[in-house]
């Protein structure tokens, strides 16, 4: 049987077009409709014109109680298993809300956090409180970072242009070199992964046309990047693009890609992404995904449908949860997930049964503020003074000292304490909420997750409730004008996917049984 491979060479005879642009989100009509829905929820919420919520969790591969999670007003860190969370602004990593994207990061060796930016990618450490651009990645449009499980100093990242560029670092990001031969001409790659047990074998996701109508493909490298092979992912246009949603830890044949659209699906190889076969189907848009460490199940989850999970030799789907989760990450220390606060309960939770309950680990109202560094590193220059708009969007309540931050003298010069500041405590020590209520987060009335009072009383929630109000269509106003001020380059052409085009999470109505289909 013919390999469903092509030799990349062939894409590149009719350059793929660049994806239709698709109409942006319009914040001023979400921000007037977030002010009439305000009054029934508990909190301020507004951030960059959107719902402030995570929508990506890594966690530092030297220390389980370390994690960093990216929120839509830049990123959260904590050092005690998420006991207590510190924040850090889009500005000190290097990106701002202009563009509507959320960079995707990725946690790994040395205690660095990497997030790919439009303009290179940011390279976090000594607590987070020390950031800078790669050098060798500066100028480039880096549309996704990945670490290889099991080897944190192994990290590739993708860069778009013409002809995409495999970067590599042997360091855990501290160095950077593109490697192989890049991807076809027209290539306009979203996700990039290397198998954990095959250092290379890579796979990269993307659209192509091959001289004919764009279509979802996958690229894959046996070769660490040296050649390249297509074959598409059924299924998949400019409107329903494929993104890797992970690659089985035993397997290295063994692939699943998501497609990023409602109906959603998820689709599962055997063969190296050479056939394709759908394994879930979703009334709602397939946003969370995640294998188990020992790769023997793995679990999925739509914004409309909740949670699922299947053991990885069948990949026949049982529903365990209602909670709609944004995203998912599964170690050892259990399965963490990001939610909608308002439907269930938490922003950050843990579920130690596969899914089916959870213990909140964040509530936004419970942010300890500013991750505190020194005044000449970005954060310590640039947070304290938006903070304020932050803490109250979020409802900010004064909570018990936390575990602490990294020592704000010293942070600049240490070079110790990790992505996310020193040691700290055992993974999930001293978790706030109701943990293990069936089905989602926190019970009814329940606190509001770290034993702290609101800041101000009642009549200060309400007033933040109005001004958060003002506060979105203030943000939408302000994405506008710099964005067109910057003139930018068409993320749509460049290999960027759109807010529309690759939606990070929205809040939806209660869920729905969705339908599991058993791979073929």
């Amino acid at each position: 049987m013919p390999s469903a491979f092509a030799p990349a060479s062939a894409l590149a005879s009719a350059p793929a077009r660049a994806p239709a642009r698709r109409p942006g989100p319009r914040p001023a009509r979400a921000a007037l409709l977030l002010a009439a829905a305000l009054a029934a929820l508990p909190s301020p919420a507004a951030a960059n014109g959107v719902f402030p919520s995570a929508d990506q969790i890594v966690f530092d591969p030297a220390d389980p109680a370390r994690a960093v999670a990216r929120m839509t007003y830049g990123v959260l860190t904590t050092r005690d298993g998420g006991a207590s969370w510190r924040w850090i602004c889009e500005g000190a990593v290097g990106y701002d809300d202009a563009a509507g994207r959320a960079p995707p990061i990725a946690a790994a060796a040395g205690g660095r956090v990497l997030a790919a930016l439009d303009d290179g990618l940011a390279v976090g450490a000594e607590g987070g409180c020390a950031w800078a651009g790669a050098a060798e990645l500066a100028g480039q449009v880096v549309v996704d970072v990945s670490v290889r499980q099991g080897d944190p100093s192994h990290v590739v990242a993708i860069a778009a242009g013409d002809r995409p560029t495999l970067w590599a670092s042997r360091d855990g990001g501290a160095r950077w070199a593109s490697v192989g031969a890049p991807l076809p001409a027209g290539f306009l790659a979203r996700t990039v992964d290397i198998a954990p047990s095959d250092p290379r074998r890579v796979y990269v996701s993307g659209l192509a046309s091959g001289g004919g109508p764009v279509k979802g493909v996958i690229a894959r490298s046996l070769d660490g990047g040296e050649t390249w092979e297509t074959a598409a992912v059924p299924g998949s246009t400019t409107a329903r693009e494929p993104y890797i949603a992970g690659v089985d830890p035993r397997d290295a044949d063994v692939l699943y890609v998501r497609i990023a659209s409602a109906p959603g699906r998820l689709f599962a190889s055997t063969d190296g992404g050479a056939t394709f076969a759908p394994v879930f189907e979703t009334q709602g848009f397939v946003r969370a995904f995640a294998i188990s460490p020992d790769g023997a199940a793995v679990a999925v989850g739509s914004d409309v449908d909740g949670v699922f999970r299947a053991p990885s030799s069948t990949l026949v789907f049982e529903r365990v949860s209602g909670v709609a989760p944004r995203c998912f990450t599964w170690t050892e220390t259990g399965l963490y997930a990001c939610a909608s606060e308002f439907l269930d309960g938490f922003t950050i939770g843990r579920s130690l049964d596969g899914g089916a309950t959870f213990e909140p680990l964040l509530r936004q109202a419970c942010i300890r503020g500013p991750l505190e560094c020194a005044a000449s590193t970005r954060v310590g220059a640039r947070c304290a003074t938006d903070w304020p708009r932050i803490a109250l969007m979020t409802g900010h309540k004064e909570c018990a000292p936390d575990a602490g931050s990294p020592d704000a003298g010293a942070s600049e010069a240490s070079g110790t304490g990790g992505a996310t500041a020193g040691s700290g405590g055992g993974a999930g020590a001293g978790a706030g909420g109701a943990p293990g209520v069936p089905g989602g987060g926190a019970a009814p009335g329940a606190d509001g997750g770290c034993g702290c009072r609101a800041a101000g009383g009642a009549g200060a929630g309400w007033a933040g409730v109005m001004t958060a109000a003002a506060l979105a269509a203030m943000a939408a106003a302000r994405r506008r004008r710099r964005g067109a001020a910057m003139g930018g380059p068409d993320r749509s052409a460049i290999g960027i996917a759109t807010p529309e085009a690759a939606p990070r999470g929205r809040d939806v109505p209660a869920p729905r049984e969705g339908r599991a289909v058993t791979a073929r």
